[in-house]
């Protein structure tokens, strides 16, 4: 049986988050991704990176300091806008 939960009820801001994104593996993605996390949760950002299989891909892993959902939901959307981004978590 499948639960759904309100991330209200789950998260005490502020907390840490893990902040996830998934993109075509391109030159300075990784900087244009961390420079839209540091606009919405300001710090100087090294994130862990991975390359896929073939190298196609990378995944860009961010710990955070958010302060609200409003602001957790700010950052999903605009990570967005980075050429590239496939995918959030």
């Amino acid at each position: 049986m499948t639960q759904n939960y309100d991330r209200d009820e789950l998260w005490q801001f502020p907390c840490e988050i893990c902040f996830k994104v998934m993109a075509i593996n391109r030159d300075g993605v990784d900087m244009e991704v961390a420079e839209v996390v540091n606009r919405h949760a300001p710090n100087d950002y090294s994130p862990a990176s991975k390359l896929s299989r073939d190298g196609n891909y990378v995944s860009l892993s961010f710990m955070v300091v958010v302060e609200s959902k409003e602001q957790v939901d700010a950052m999903y959307r605009e990570v967005f806008t980075v050429e590239g981004v496939k995918m959030t978590l």
